[in-house]
């Protein structure tokens, strides 16, 4: 396990209850939780009481016979009654600071690393029943214990952001990092792409997530979207709009994710959407085009049938008129509105105005 893998801040809060509630208890000024950072040593947690000279965060170097440096050697615990009459630790450097007793247990990360140790430090002589020296390896376990929970999620997380990463690589998708203020950390080529921006612009920092976004977005983000992502650390993906380098928009299909409770960095997946809008419009006109022909096909239907019963009209009424006439019945062709049916002597004509006959005068 690295030295660097961080400690996270709800943990921290257990431990310094726990050195605290141990000086208490023990009747010591001093109570610690130190963490080895080669080539140092620093107090990681120290415990809040009167004469404790030892800060949180103070650094001293390795090497220097102190007290925890031995318990971290040899991996077991140091009962030091009396530095001052004990010639191997007379130039210890804590005796300068008036430490001149010390107990202390190795903390072990779950890999077999040394992560520090938990001790305690008086400033008289002190041969720290058997009972404290059980309490101590107590509280050694506890903390133990949270680090194999701390070294868990750790894998976990470094499983997670191999596949991100993988993700990211592979460029199938446009994929970047963020933060509240607008910044894009870190982006692939494939949103870059989407944008139409390079390695360069990224680089320089000149590229803002809140300057991507046209006005009429950005609103609906600041009021809508940043609220419901702190209240859910993610969104579901939704329909929005970047502007391009060259000024164009783009339209993007974009899925957000926060890296920790406060929203302040976090991760986003953007589809570019360009060709299914493209096709949409395409599928838009084609059906208006086809809509538009299914009106001049029924207009044309209507006139054919308009046509055709006339017709039907006219050859009815040719059938009965009476067959007496020398000359066969002449139609007049025109129109189904204007036809006119005349007998040879002119006496006798039908008109047809649409499907309602008349006599003609």
């Amino acid at each position: 396990m690295p030295h660097s893998t961080p400690v996270p801040p709800e943990l921290i809060r257990k431990w310094q209850e726990i050195v605290n509630l141990t000086a208490e208890i023990m009747h010591v000024p001093s109570a610690l939780i130190m963490r080895v950072e080669p080539p140092n040593i620093k107090v990681f947690v120290s415990s809040e009481t009167n004469g404790n000279p030892y800060e949180q965060d103070e650094v001293a170097c390795l090497d220097t016979g102190l007290y925890c440096e031995t318990v971290m050697k040899t991996r077991q615990p140091l009962l030091v009654h009396d530095a001052i009459r004990d010639e191997q630790w007379q130039a210890n450097p804590d005796i300068k600071l008036g430490m001149i007793s010390y107990l202390g247990v190795p903390i072990i990360w779950p890999n077999g690393e040394v992560f520090g140790t938990i001790c305690v430090l008086d400033k008289k002589p002190n041969e720290y029943s058997e009972l404290y020296r059980k309490l101590l390896q107590q509280w050694r376990d506890v903390l133990q214990a949270d680090l194999r929970s701390l070294a868990t999620l750790h894998r976990e997380l470094e499983v997670r952001e191999a596949k991100i990463r993988r993700l990211v690589e592979v460029d199938i998708i446009g994929c970047f990092t963020w933060d509240l203020e607008g910044q894009i950390i870190e982006a692939n080529d494939a949103f870059l792409h989407i944008v139409g921006y390079d390695r360069e612009d990224l680089a320089s920092g000149r590229l803002h997530w809140t300057d991507l976004t046209p006005a009429e977005w950005l609103d609906r983000d600041v009021r809508q979207f940043v609220p419901e992502l702190k209240l859910n650390g993610r969104l579901q993906p939704f329909e929005k709009e970047y502007f391009r380098k060259d000024g164009t928009r783009v339209p993007v299909l974009i899925g957000i994710a926060a890296f920790d409770k406060e929203c302040s960095q976090g991760v986003a997946f953007a589809l570019d959407l360009t060709e299914r809008k493209r096709a949409e419009a395409e599928i838009r006109e084609s059906e208006r085009r086809y809509r538009a022909l299914e009106m001049e096909l029924a207009h044309a239907n209507r006139v054919a049938t308009m046509g055709q019963l006339s017709g039907s009209i006219a050859h009815e009424i040719i059938s009965r008129l009476p067959r007496s006439s020398p000359m066969p019945v002449r139609v007049c062709a025109g129109s189904a509105r204007n036809s006119r049916i005349w007998t040879k002597s002119g006496r006798r004509s039908v008109v047809l105005s649409g499907t309602v006959l008349a006599p003609a005068r």
